[in-house]
């Protein structure tokens, strides 16, 4: 696995919900947080539908039928190509964007994806998650950070 000399390996701690602030009312949306071995923590507000399919895989809950990730990563398996890593590598006006780095048979691949679905099928393979050091160090929080 090569990585870009920037890259942090990092951890998924979980999906927690973030009370909105007004005018958006009492509705709470999903953030996923991943953090580095030195406890600095990236908070991303993801969709409901992306915090539900990665909170079903730290879980490890086999549903019935497979979700849309699951299904990306079937067909991905049947194209012979395998989920290298995933680097979450660009922040524009708040808003994140990441890489999937992918291994198939004819060369390697980079695509891009929202974090959220990027770590969710990252998961689903055990491939490793990683964010630029650009990334982590503009944006990140200290652990612990209450959401």
């Amino acid at each position: 696995m090569a990585t870009g000399g920037d890259e942090v390996r990092v951890e998924i701690v979980g999906v927690f919900e973030q009370q909105q602030e007004p005018p958006a009312g009492d509705a709470a949306s999903p953030v996923l947080v991943l953090r580095d071995v030195g406890g600095r923590e990236l908070h991303l507000a993801i969709s409901q539908c992306e915090g539900l399919a990665i909170h079903l895989a730290l879980q490890q809950h086999i549903v019935a039928r497979p979700l849309t990730h699951d299904l990306g990563l079937r067909i991905m398996e049947k194209l012979s190509t395998t989920i290298d890593r995933v680097v979450v590598d660009d922040l524009n006006e708040d808003t994140y964007y990441a890489s999937l780095h992918l291994v198939s048979r004819e060369e390697p691949l980079s695509v891009p994806a929202r974090p959220g679905d990027a770590v969710a099928l990252a998961l689903r393979a055990e491939a490793p998650v990683f964010v630029t050091e650009r990334i982590i160090s503009r944006a990140g929080h200290p652990g612990g950070d209450s959401l």
